[in-house]
């Protein structure tokens, strides 16, 4: 089985190509993601049906690839707002608290998200929008990154 993946992961590599990875790491990602499938393929694959096994292996590798591709996005979208450096004077949980370039709204929506609300749970909670309440978080995070890495202004203190 190790001979069919390698004689055919220039299939994989033109579907990966498709996608158009944007550096290195990713393209060898997604190498990794449509090998996954083209290995799936081959476990189903029966040539005594009359099928190419480049045809028949052509949607379980775009999918696994798709697959990765989203869990990438997940990752990148996901803010951790523990691994924030905040003064060892400022409460860690509350630090933006301190800062007064934050609307009460942006607080509280960071205050529900520490506590494990989710943003539709929110939503309901605050009586908004989810893409409302995803601004507003979003918006807050980059503050926070600014503050953090920007000016430096001593968190509002």
């Amino acid at each position: 089985m190790e001979d069919l993946i390698e004689k055919n992961m220039g299939l994989v590599a033109s579907i990966v190509n498709s996608f158009h990875p944007k550096n290195q790491t990713e393209r060898e990602d997604y190498l990794q993601a449509g090998r996954i499938g083209l290995w799936k393929a081959l476990k189903n694959f029966n040539p005594s049906k009359g099928n190419v096994l480049s045809t028949y292996a052509w949607n379980p590798i775009r999918w696994e690839i798709i697959k990765e591709i989203k869990v990438m996005k997940r990752k990148k979208d996901h803010v951790d707002l523990s691994s924030i450096n905040v003064p060892a004077y400022i409460e860690k949980e509350k630090f933006w608290e301190y800062l007064p370039e934050l609307t009460d709204e942006e607080k509280i929506v960071l205050d529900l998200r520490l506590m494990d609300y989710r943003f539709h749970e929110i939503c309901m909670k605050m009586g908004k929008s989810n893409n409302y309440i995803k601004k507003l978080f979003y918006s807050a995070v980059e503050k926070i990154k600014e503050q953090e890495y920007g000016q430096e202004k001593g968190f509002g203190c």
